[in-house]
Formats: structure tokens, sequence, C-alpha cells
């Protein structure tokens, strides 16, 4: 039999809608191997610079607590638990507000470098808490981070430590010796980056890690494939009732501040996300003015709303107020002036905080300790200065 020839034309018209499919899953391809990688590329975490970023005080108002006041105040508040099974809430606690530059001539007291040591090294951690105590530093899904919420030999707060170790200027190569072995403090760093969640419960310590140790802020893409950048936190942040969150919510204020503070020497927000956290804040000082008492706190209630004291009883109406005022001083005392309240305002709740604080019986010190570091490390940023640069009043010559 006689094969069928095909015509010329047709054979053409069969190369071209080949050629034309092979161009096309070419392209295919090709589109699909640039996604791929510029899909690794954001899913790579960032890069961590050396040293954390520092904010340094920038204010220094003696009509918010005098030279005297101050060195009393910051004596009475002095990290007095030198000894066995102290609370890691109060060390981190007491190393954010204290600094690890910080000595005491208080042999009850514990030194910055001891505190980051309990933090920091396992054998500091077993002599402290025994060998009976699970360790702080733990191994989880995506690496190495502190124990969380399970008592008083774990962290109060998610990233809470993490955060007070890159505040005190903890470099990222800052060795690390745990009950498996050692690494550096990078090894936590990346763990919080890995399993970073916009949706988690707490995030402002966690923005501010990243904030002060993310080299050359890029975006990235969480475990759950969250799109993240400094803008998007920043979002998240403003999303929130004003008053909710830790402590009232200053905790969150206090991190966009630092994120506008961090800012100001790396870019790490946009034009219009820089400015959308300005308004935020200045609408938030604006409460915060509205409803100042006349002694010069604030409450649980800061913004104004009613307060429901039935459903307040974990703390006292001082210890609240300390917490709300004390922490309202803090974040104040580093943001940029265009947010800041009259100097009237400020002056009757430093005033408050200190007459307050000289007041308070030891063991109500001991017990409100935790929001005390943030009263006593505001009044001293308030003068210019980090608490560890301040002479205590017993100490003077």
């Amino acid at each position: 039999m006689t094969p069928i020839k095909t015509p010329l034309r047709q054979k053409l018209r069969i190369a071209g809608f080949l050629s034309f499919h092979i161009l096309l899953v070419g392209a295919v391809v090709g589109w699909g191997a640039v996604r791929y990688q510029e899909w690794k590329a954001e899913k790579k975490l960032p890069q961590l610079r050396l040293n954390p970023l520092k904010v340094v005080p920038r204010y220094d108002q003696p009509d918010v607590v005098s030279d005297q006041d101050l060195s009393e105040v910051l004596y009475r508040l002095r990290p007095q638990f030198r000894g066995k099974k102290p609370r890691i809430n109060h060390v981190d606690h007491a190393l954010r507000f204290w600094g690890i530059e910080a000595t005491f001539n208080d042999p009850k007291c514990s030194s910055g470098i001891e505190m980051r040591d309990i933090l920091l090294d396992h054998r500091q951690f077993l002599q402290v808490w025994g060998s009976e105590t699970k360790p702080l530093l733990v191994q989880e899904q995506y690496g190495l981070r502190p124990r969380v919420q399970k008592g008083a030999a774990t962290s109060s707060h998610e990233d809470h430590t993490l955060a007070t170790l890159a505040e005190v200027g903890t470099p990222a190569d800052y060795p690390v010796v745990t009950s498996q072995g050692e690494t550096t403090l990078a090894a936590l760093i990346q763990e919080t980056l890995s399993s970073f969640s916009l949706n988690q419960l707490e995030y402002e310590w966690s923005a501010l890690v990243f904030a002060l140790f993310i080299d050359q802020p890029q975006d990235w893409i969480t475990s759950e494939g969250q799109h993240v950048n400094f803008d998007v936190i920043a979002d998240r942040i403003m999303r929130q009732q004003p008053t909710k969150g830790v402590c009232y919510g200053n905790h969150r204020l206090h991190a966009l501040v630092m994120l506008l503070r961090v800012d100001e020497q790396t870019p790490i927000l946009t034009k219009t996300g820089r400015e959308k956290v300005i308004r935020y804040l200045q609408n938030i000082t604006q409460l915060l003015v509205k409803n100042q008492s006349e002694e010069g706190f604030w409450d649980k209630n800061w913004d104004g709303k009613k307060l429901e004291l039935p459903s307040e009883k974990i703390f006292t109406p001082r210890a609240r107020r300390v917490l709300a005022t004390g922490h309202a001083m803090e974040w104040w005392a580093l943001a940029p002036e265009e947010v800041l309240p009259p100097e009237e305002t400020l002056q009757k709740a430093g005033q408050w905080l200190v007459s307050t604080i000289k007041k308070m019986p030891d063991s109500e010190i001991k017990s409100s300790y935790t929001f005390l570091t943030h009263a006593g490390r505001a009044l001293a940023l308030w003068r210019g200065k980090f608490p560890y640069q301040v002479q205590l009043s017993s100490e003077k010559n």
C-alpha cells in the first residue's frame, strides 16, 4: 500500500503548532523557575547583625525627677535576689532595668553579668534552681527557645527574655550553654524568626527582637505562609484595642516607639508606615493626657473607659497605677518629640511615681518588682541616663 504523503503546508502548520507549545512550556517553566527562586528568597530568613542596635535616652528633664529623688528611688529598686531560686521574670526584668554593666555594693544584689548568665548558661541556672528543675532553654519545633509561663523558673512572656537580651546589647554570637551543649544567641533569634506568627498571642517582644537584630530589613515568609515586614508588624500592633494586651497595652506602644527609633538609624518602615505609627501614638497621647488623674497617675482604664473593678482581682489599686503610669512614662521617654504630651503631664506623672515608690513598704516593692522596673527605668531615662549610670544614694561619698 502506498503511504499517504502529508502536504508541505500541513507539515509547516504542525511544526509551528509544536514550536509554539514548546515555547509556551519553556516560558511557563522559566516563569516557574524564576518564581521559585523568588519564593526561596522570601522564604529565607533575614540576616542578623552581630550587635543589636541601641536606642539611647534623648531627654533630660529635672522637673520630672530630681537627681536626689532618682538616686533614692533606684536604691529602693536594687535587684536583691542573689541566692536560690530567683524568679526568672524578676531576673530578666531586672537585667533589662539595670543592664549588664550594673554592679552593686550590696552582697544581696545580683550584677548584670550574673543575671545574664542565669538566662544563658545552664550551669549557672542549675546553681540557683537545682538539678530537679527543668532547664530554662529547651529545643522546640523550630529550634532553641526559653520555656514560657511554666512556673517561676520560666520566662513570663513570649520572647520577653530574648528582647531583654537584645535591649541590653547582647551580641548574636554570644555563647549560650544549654543542657544539651553549646551554641550562640543567634540560635534563639533564628528560632523566633522561624516560629513567628502574626496571629500569636504576644508579638510585642518578637517585634522588638526583629527591629534590633535584623540587618538590611527585607520581607520574609513565616512558617504559616504570611508575608511579613515592619509595616505589617506595626499594623498588627495598631489593630488591637488601646488597653488590650500585656500591661494594659503599653508594651505594644513601647514596641512601636522602638520601631520609630530604629527607623531613625536604619530605615525599616516605609514613609507611609512611619507616618501611620506617628499618628497612632499621637492619638494615644491625647487619650492619656485627657484621662490623667489629678494626682498624676493612670490606671488600667487609661483610655477613659469605665474601670471594671470586679474583674480586677490580681493587683491592688496602687500596683495597677504604678504599672500603668510607669510603662507610659517609659515609652514616652524614648519617643520622638512629636508624640510627647505637655510637660505638665510628664511632671505630674514623674512626681507621683517618686512619692509613691518612696512610700511603698519593702514587701510591696518585692511583690510589684516587675512593674517597678519599668517605673524606675522611666525615671532614669527622663534624666538622659540608663539606671546603671545613676549613683545610688547609699553609694555616694
